[in-house]
């Protein structure tokens, strides 16, 4: 029930390391996963890092179309846990993430009593993001890793409407925080089958300016490179997720049945006039700084470019 929020959380094993830092990384594990903690736990420790990695039977069903019905196993509620456990603030990352260098920004959120940073497509002016492609050599080999092209962008823009990617959220230990865990878990429990990122942007775009709780919330959009996805080849990583993530069309949407509350409010979300850093007809030699077209079944390089990548 919603109003026994927050749901007592009980994990199978808990993996932990200590650090001189005023934040908690959190995160939860199925034993799949048990891999990519350990690699999240030897980052947290090359950084100094203070971490607690929770092993799980399963993650809820909001976070994978595979998984429980428990409703203890939701971000929210897990995240809940963290801070009521340690009383400091919390950074909860998916456990398939790594740090690749010191998050300095975590601190100054902590300073600053930021209550809520996450990342947020709508408030980011260049999102392009590139997937790869093969190429066949002239000795026939084929080239991987090497060769990218341009896969879709979001190009809205607002600074007040969320269109998150929560594999990398912050929240201080304060009412306002444990506000919006609270109505963003009773927005999963509400609707079940949806994805906890539509959820959560279905939550923080019906706050409401009356409800004064989540009024005083004090929010922050992290940079690309605090949720950094592989598809980013031009962002360099401090919070990195090095794998592309597995597309999901079986998550329901969230939509209010009386169809006043939505997702998003597109009529204050303008279309954004974007220049791409690297023209979207190109494909990209991250290797050699060139950028190519393709001639006659040949990829051809044009001109080069000045970008530097991370694959």
């Amino acid at each position: 029930m919603a109003s026994s929020f927050p749901l007592p959380f009980k994990s199978l094993r808990t993996i932990r390391g200590a650090g001189d830092r005023p934040f908690v990384i959190g995160a939860m594990f199925t034993a799949g996963y048990l891999n990519q903690a350990a690699r999240l736990a030897t980052s947290c420790e090359r950084f100094g890092l203070p971490y607690e990695l929770h092993e799980v039977p399963a993650v809820h069903s909001s976070i994978s179309t595979h998984g429980s019905d428990d409703l203890s196993f939701t971000k929210a509620n897990f995240i809940h846990h963290m801070l009521r456990t340690h009383k400091k603030p919390v950074l909860y990352l998916d456990a398939d993430c790594e740090f690749s260098a010191p998050p300095d920004l975590l601190t100054e959120l902590v300073q600053s009593h930021c209550d809520f940073a996450i990342y947020n497509w709508f408030a980011d002016e260049y999102t392009d993001m590139f997937k790869p492609v093969e190429i066949l050599a002239e000795d026939s080999t084929l080239i991987k890793g090497r060769y990218f092209r341009f896969a879709g962008s979001v190009d809205w823009y607002s600074t007040t409407q969320l269109m998150c990617s929560g594999l990398a959220q912050f929240y201080r230990n304060s009412l306002a925080a444990r506000t919006l865990l609270r109505r963003w878990h009773k927005t999963i429990m509400d609707y079940p089958g949806t994805a906890d990122d539509q959820c959560l942007d279905f939550t923080y775009n019906n706050l409401g300016r009356f409800s004064w709780r989540c009024w005083f919330l004090k929010t922050r959009w992290l940079p690309k490179a605090y949720a950094r996805i592989a598809f980013w080849i031009y962002a360099n990583p401090v919070i990195n997720h090095p794998e592309y993530p597995t597309k999901n069309d079986q998550f329901a949407r969230v939509k209010d049945p009386s169809g006043r509350r939505k997702q998003f409010y597109w009529k204050l979300i303008p279309k954004l006039q974007v220049t791409p850093v690297i023209p979207r007809d190109r494909i990209v030699d991250t290797r050699e700084g060139l950028l190519c077209k393709v001639v006659d079944g040949q990829v051809v390089p044009v001109e080069r470019t000045e970008e530097k990548f991370w694959i």
